[in-house]
């Protein structure tokens, strides 16, 4: 089969790329704005839960691009003796190792796919859905300023996640499991401090500050990587471990919304502050 023009390809993946941009920007363009239009709005903290009840984009686990994108000449990768990125193996040894559906069942419903499916539907429920509910509650306590970096460099912290697995992915599954834990611990800690609000530890401090946002980026940064490790292990079990593995995204992270929304914006369990309002004096 004669491969198709490289600018039929070029074009190919430019819209690809232009159309998963176009969609997160849009998400991150929402949410970076959050420390402005919160102080405004009549659901002021609580909106932030709210958004979590809108639709988010699709996620594609990681995973080298189909054959149509593929750019080479009859016998080229025989010839290559570079190593495949750890995201995308080479198609030779994909051809070769291509599981049949009985095979990527099996896979799939191993103690180890078990597992990665969990790791998945976990994080997402805390990175789409727990954690976000309580950002501004974390936040706000410590300024707007906090509020403000603890979004942007957290939305940036990402897709760097993603790009650090492009070079260095973690196969195994314990050390998954011990970046979850450590994910956790911040998480936990920014929970102690959204159930603390508005009178959080270290509030009015630099320390106090720069914990909070450090903490997000860790966080967020952390979740990104096992997310993606994850979904790339998933890839070896073929098109059924692909589709149970959008599912458990997708479930973990309505979950997680729906889980937050009665404690956010019906029962009020979080508190904010409200501005030129001390209410942290004795």
């Amino acid at each position: 089969m004669a491969a198709p023009p490289l600018g039929h390809l070029v074009l190919t993946h430019l819209l690809v790329a232009l159309f998963g941009m176009g969609s997160w920007a849009a998400i991150n363009g929402i949410w970076v704005e959050l420390p402005v239009v919160v102080k405004d709005l009549p659901e002021a903290a609580a909106f932030q839960g709210l958004l979590l009840l809108l639709p988010s984009p699709p996620s594609v686990p990681a995973g080298g691009p189909g054959p149509g994108l593929r750019v080479g000449t009859p016998g080229a990768e025989e010839e290559e003796k570079e190593e495949a990125s750890p995201l995308q193996e080479s198609p030779s040894r994909v051809a070769s190792s291509t599981p049949s559906p009985d095979l990527a069942a099996h896979r799939l419903l191993s103690a180890r796919g078990a597992c990665l499916l969990g790791l998945l539907a976990v994080t997402n429920a805390l990175t789409n859905g727990v954690l976000p509910a309580v950002q501004s509650y974390s936040c706000l306590p410590y300024g707007r300023l906090a509020y403000h970096l603890a979004v942007v460099l957290g939305s940036a912290a990402n897709p760097l996640a993603c790009f650090l697995a492009m070079g260095v992915l973690c196969r195994s599954l314990a050390g998954l499991g011990s970046l979850s834990l450590l994910g956790m611990l911040f998480g936990a800690y920014l929970m102690t401090l959204a159930v603390l609000s508005p009178c959080p530890p270290l509030v009015g401090t630099s320390a106090g500050v720069v914990l909070v946002v450090v903490s997000w980026v860790l966080c967020l940064g952390v979740f990104s990587y096992v997310k993606v490790a994850a979904s790339s292990l998933l890839h070896g079990g073929g098109q059924p471990a692909l589709l149970a593995a959008g599912v458990a995204i997708q479930v973990g992270s309505l979950l997680g919304a729906v889980a937050m929304f009665p404690p956010t914006s019906i029962y009020h369990v979080f508190q904010s502050g409200k501005d030129c309002v001390d209410l942290c004096s004795s």
